[in-house]
């Protein structure tokens, strides 16, 4: 029986610059720029990308554009292209933490998981708070069955945010992976306590109590499972 871990969302980082709508004189790359965001936030993603390379046109090495740029090809999978316009911002801002970690996120959607793993890891290093990107890491970690190093970055997500049930289930998940069935049962416990109502959390604490031996707390969870998955669907 496999147990199955559940990661929040990871959201792309978006447009740098501000939204509004500005005149864009021909030699005006920045606003083209910043009227290529407000099209952007109106869901017109090819004239957002067309005002981004106006810009670009006049300034190559305009940073916030061609970020912009990655950012559009990325929400329209275009994801070759996106790469592409996220290592010339890299090459302009090596150590810009979002870039590394929306590079990481288009990575996976590739199922490049080691490239991603690199990226996030120079993003921490950046930048230690980055719950966004410890979240990442965990995940991309556990899916390499490197579960020592997920179990750090779920710890260090808790130490910010106690009451956070993704990432409780998350390490208890890690913990039943190692054996550690104990610290499992705690940390899923306390998944429950934050949200009861998530199907899976259930479902994982079943497990750890069957392979434990537990086998009447076992029932009840997967009881508690069934039940909210009807709910769920």
């Amino acid at each position: 029986m496999n147990i199955t871990a559940y990661l929040k969302y990871i959201p792309l980082f978006l447009l740098s610059g501000l939204i509004f709508i500005t005149g864009c004189g021909v030699q005006d790359p920045d606003g083209y720029n910043r009227q290529g965001v407000f099209l952007d936030s109106q869901g017109k993603i090819d004239e957002a990308i067309g005002n981004y390379k106006k810009a670009l046109k006049i300034d190559p090495h305009n940073k916030d554009a061609h970020y912009n740029l990655a950012v559009a090809y990325h929400k329209k999978e275009m994801f070759k292209e996106a790469i592409e316009e996220y290592k010339i911002v890299l090459g302009l801002y090596p150590y810009d933490p979002e870039t590394l970690y929306n590079v990481g996120a288009l990575y996976t959607r590739t199922n490049m998981i080691d490239e991603a793993i690199s990226m996030w890891e120079k993003a921490v290093e950046i930048k230690p708070d980055f719950t966004e990107a410890h979240h990442a890491l965990g995940g991309a970690y556990s899916q390499r069955r490197m579960f020592d190093k997920a179990i750090k970055e779920y710890k260090k997500i808790l130490e910010k945010n106690p009451a956070d049930a993704v990432t409780h289930n998350n390490l208890g998940v890690a913990y039943s992976e190692i054996g550690l069935l104990n610290e499992a049962i705690d940390e899923l416990n306390r998944a429950i306590k934050v949200n009861p109502n998530t199907a899976m959390t259930h479902k994982n604490l079943e497990y750890a109590y069957r392979k434990k031996g537990m086998e009447e707390e076992a029932d009840r969870e997967l009881k508690i499972f069934e039940e909210l998955s009807k709910i769920e669907k």
